[in-house]
């Protein structure tokens, strides 16, 4: 299920609002602004200041061109003092500029163990996260087919022991 939360500042109160893409109370979403950030989990924002979730309710739509680039959001925010919503030194973020303030050296070696090189060069799960839905769904047919037909074609033999 796809879902997006809505965060904003109001009367120095933070309010998060998390919403289904497909409920059906939802009838008009209007983009103000379409950027991207430096990182896809953006969840580090409610840890952060409360200056990189505030917009003004009155903000104006930005009217893009139509086939124009998504444009790319490279401010890199500030989190506030621990407790933390979770561990965000472990996932190498790149949109968070002062982690290393709060970390103490237990917790710098307790990332460090926890990093995974290796995934960059996992070609498959590059690929998966990649693979457009259309190609996914014909391939998952022809592997559901054939796995029909292999089902089919085996026999089964019973024979009681004596």
């Amino acid at each position: 299920m796809r879902r997006f939360i809505l965060r904003n500042v109001i009367d120095e109160q933070r309010l998060e609002i998390s919403y289904d893409m497909y409920d059906p109370t939802i009838q008009k979403i209007e983009v103000l602004r379409l950027e991207k950030r430096l990182d896809d989990y953006l969840l580090y924002l409610h840890d952060a200041l409360p200056e990189y979730s505030t917009f003004d309710i009155n903000t104006e739509p930005e009217i893009r061109e139509e086939g124009a680039p998504v444009p790319i959001n490279d401010i890199k925010v500030r989190l506030r003092p621990r407790l933390w919503f979770e561990k965000w030194e472990r996932q190498n973020l790149r949109g968070i500029s002062n982690i290393d303030e709060y970390l103490t050296n237990k917790r710098r070696r307790t990332a460090k163990d926890h990093e995974k090189p290796w995934e960059k060069y996992n070609l498959m799960k590059h690929y998966r996260s990649t693979i457009p839905e259309e190609q996914q769904k014909e391939i998952y047919s022809e592997v559901y087919a054939h796995i029909h037909h292999i089902y089919r074609h085996t026999t089964y033999s019973y024979s009681p022991e004596k």
